[in-house]
Order: structure tokens, then sequence, then C-alpha cells
């Protein structure tokens, strides 16, 4: 098993299909079976304890927690890897894509005429099979909706790839709390009113313009954060984008 000891741990709980308030091996069994020292053992547990990923009871051992599915948000952009990194199985749905009128502040960020249809995807990811995150794609002039298919997938970037400068690219987000309305709610399998993580990210081309501006809505944990990273090339590669030797990059 190859990679830091936090991500092996992550491994044997994804290979393991352990879920919340399953307890772990002893110490000993696991390091052994990771071929982890003792000492890199315990590091890892603490990075995830942090991340709210596992908990510990005194004299009786480490077990799943309730992982906060945004506690990795950065340096990991897209919902399915968020997913994953909180040790859950993702898996997603397109609800409908077609033409919408955007909200004023999306149409002024991707220069849509005011109160003109424009082309919009409606995501709806889960982990563990349970609705989590709700997400509104809206496309700038230019990026067509048939840039999302099954080469893309679930890869937003991957899908806007052709249509944005990578080089010098960013995403920058913007999260706080909101009630969930109606549709919001039902869509999510949760209560009229409950809270949610309500976010809305933008994707910077290189040249600066923004080709995708997203809105979300996320179950279960409440955070308020503004967050930007670099895009690396790497990083608008779908999961069926051909190997380097198959495509001349």
């Amino acid at each position: 098993m190859s990679g830091t000891a936090t991500e092996r741990v992550m491994q044997y709980i994804r290979r393991q299909k352990l879920a919340v308030g399953d307890r772990l091996p002893a110490e000993v069994d696991i390091s052994r079976m990771l071929g982890l020292s003792r000492n890199s053992l315990r590091e890892a547990y603490a990075d995830l304890m942090a991340k709210g990923l596992l908990k510990n009871k005194h004299g009786v051992g480490t077990f799943i927690a309730n992982p906060p599915i945004l506690n990795a948000l950065t340096g990991a952009p897209g919902f399915w890897k968020l997913i994953e990194n909180a040790g859950m199985k993702p898996s997603f749905r397109e609800i409908v894509r077609g033409e919408v009128i955007a909200p004023e502040e999306i149409a002024a960020i991707l220069g849509l005429a005011a109160e003109k249809p424009s082309q919009r995807l409606r995501w709806l990811f889960l982990a563990n099979d349970q609705p989590c995150i709700l997400v509104d794609h809206y496309l700038a002039h230019g990026v067509p909706l048939n840039a999302f298919n099954a080469l893309t997938e679930h890869n937003a970037l991957a899908a806007i790839a052709p249509f944005t400068i990578v080089d010098g690219a960013s995403l920058s987000t913007r999260t706080s709390a909101i009630n969930a309305t109606d549709e919001i709610a039902n869509l999510l399998q949760v209560n009229e009113g409950d809270a949610l993580l309500w976010s809305t990210a933008l994707v910077h081309s290189g040249d600066g313009s923004v080709p995708l501006a997203s809105r979300s809505w996320m179950v279960p944990h409440l955070l308020n954060s503004h967050q930007v990273m670099a895009l690396a090339p790497a990083h608008f590669q779908g999961n069926a984008t051909p190997a380097p030797e198959d495509e001349t990059k």
C-alpha cells in the first residue's frame, strides 16, 4: 500500500467499507496491516481526528466519526473528491440541463444579459447513497452544454477545460449558512428551513474571465469560509481523459 500514513488509513477505511460508528482495529494490528510504525499511525489518526473523520473513546478504541465533507476543501477541487476524502462513497445524478434565468449576481459575473436565459446544469451529489450536495452550474457564453458529457462525467473543470486558459487559473469559493427552501429541501431530503451550507464558486481563467459560476447547497455541516486555490492543468483532466501517450498535450 502506497501513500502517506493518512492516505493509507483512508484507503483502508474505504476498502473495508467502514461506516460511521465502526471501530478500527487495534493500533498494533492496523500498523502491521498498513506497514506503518506506531508513531506514524498515531500522527495519521491525529490528522484525521482534527478533520473530524475519526474520534477516540478513551480505553475503548478509535471509531469512524460523522465526517464533515467540506473539511478537506482546500487543495481538492470537486465535490466528488471531497466526499471521497471524507471516507464516503460518492455518486451523482444530473437532474436537469437547459436554459434558465440566472441570478442577477451570477449573470453579472458571467457577463450575461440581464433577464436573458442562460445555460445551466443541476447536479445532485450523494455520499453513501444519501443526497448531500446540490449544485447549479451556470455557463458563460461560448461554453456549450454538450461539453458536459460522458467523457467529463462529474468533473466540471474537465468539461470547461477547452474553453479555459488553464495556466494561472484559480477557483474561489464563498460559503455561508442558509435555510433550505421547499424545493431544495425536497432534493436534499431534509426539512424545509433546515440550515445548509450555501456556496458560490467561480472558476477564473488565466486571462481573468469566468467561464463557470456555480451555486451549491450542502448537507450536513455548517462552515463559513472564503477560500482561493490555484488550479493546475491536472485538475482539468477528467477520469476518462486519454493518457499522455495517447494525446499530444
